[in-house]
């Protein structure tokens, strides 16, 4: 598997060989592209540059809106998702109490904003 030599996987131990997870993967390889390419952006940062820049961002608004003015990466706060942008439309303090879907929703906005904007 390609993963094995690549540098983000140096120094990594795993118990299993390259083989078992051939033999135990499936045939179909799905592959979930903004998260891939987002993950391997960030990675590159992270070993590229001094610093990543970077702002939260609770709407596709806010986050295009960063985007443009420069910013190296977005994240979304958990705090924020609490503070005022659940599902349950409540206010919770920090704690993860809030609907365990609000924060996919409120990526997906997200996602859907950049696609849209490509």
């Amino acid at each position: 598997m390609a993963y094995s030599k690549e540098p983000r996987w140096m120094n990594v131990e795993r118990p299993y060989s390259v083989a078992d997870v051939k033999r135990l993967s499936g045939s179909v390889n799905i592959e979930y592209t903004l998260a891939k390419k987002g993950a391997e952006k960030l990675w590159n940062q992270l070993h590229h540059k001094k610093y990543v820049s970077a702002l939260g961002a609770l709407t596709g608004n806010q986050a295009m809106q960063q985007a443009k003015a420069g910013l190296d990466s977005i994240y979304l706060s958990g705090w924020q998702v609490a503070g005022d942008a659940n599902d349950s439309l409540q206010m919770y303090p920090d704690q993860s109490l809030y609907a365990v879907g609000s924060v996919p929703t409120i990526v997906k906005r997200i996602n859907n904003t950049f696609q849209r904007a490509d």
